[in-house]
C-alpha cells in the first residue's frame, strides 16, 4: 500500500522539476519521443527510491544526475548526433518571452546553431544553467566537478554566444 505522504511529495516533487528536468533531457538529445521516454523513466525510478531518496539527499540533484545519467547511455547505445532542434515545447528557464520578431527570432537560430556545435561539457553546463534554471552549485554536484570550472566554462559558452549576436547587431 502506498502511503498518501509518499504520492503528495511525489507530486511536489514531480510538479517543481517536470519542466526544468524535460528542458534538459530535449536539448540534450534533441529528440521529442525520447526525451518524454528518459523524462517518465527518471520519474518512474524516482517514485520507486522515493523513501531512500527523501532520507538521504537533494531530490533535485537526484533527479538531474539520474537524467544525466540516463542521458549519456542513450547517446553511447544509440549513437544520436546532435543536429540543431528544438522543440516547440521548450522553454527558457528565465521569464524572457521569445516572439516571432524577426531579430529575436534571428538570435534564436544563433543560439540553437551555437549550442549544437558546443562540445558535450560547455553545452550540458549551458543547458543546465540556462534552460533548467539550476544554480553554480547545484550543477557542479551534478557534474561532479568544482564550482569554479562550472562557472568559468558557463563564462566561455556566453562569451562565445555574445561574440556571434554582437556581429549581427552591427
Amino acid at each position: 500500500m502506498i502511503k498518501a505522504d509518499t504520492i503528495i511529495d511525489f507530486t511536489l516533487v514531480y510538479n517543481l522539476f517536470k519542466k526544468p528536468l524535460y528542458n534538459y533531457v530535449c536539448k540534450m538529445l534533441n529528440d521529442k519521443s525520447l526525451t518524454e521516454d528518459i523524462t517518465q523513466n527518471v520519474f518512474l525510478k524516482f517514485f520507486e527510491n522515493l523513501p531512500v531518496i527523501n532520507n538521504s539527499s537533494s531530490p533535485g540533484n537526484w533527479l538531474f544526475i539520474t537524467a544525466r545519467n540516463e542521458v549519456f547511455g542513450c547517446l553511447r547505445k544509440k549513437k544520436i548526433r546532435n543536429e540543431n532542434y528544438m522543440d516547440e515545447n521548450f522553454e527558457f528557464a528565465s521569464d524572457i518571452n521569445i516572439n516571432d520578431d524577426v531579430e529575436l527570432s534571428e538570435i534564436k537560430d544563433i543560439i540553437e546553431k551555437e549550442i549544437g556545435s558546443m562540445d558535450e561539457d560547455s553545452k550540458e553546463i549551458f543547458v543546465l544553467r540556462e534552460y533548467s534554471g539550476l544554480s553554480y552549485h547545484e550543477i557542479a554536484h551534478i557534474l561532479g566537478v568544482d564550482e569554479g570550472i562550472v562557472k568559468g566554462r558557463l563564462f566561455r559558452t556566453r562569451q562565445r554566444l555574445i561574440d556571434k549576436i554582437s556581429k549581427l547587431v552591427r
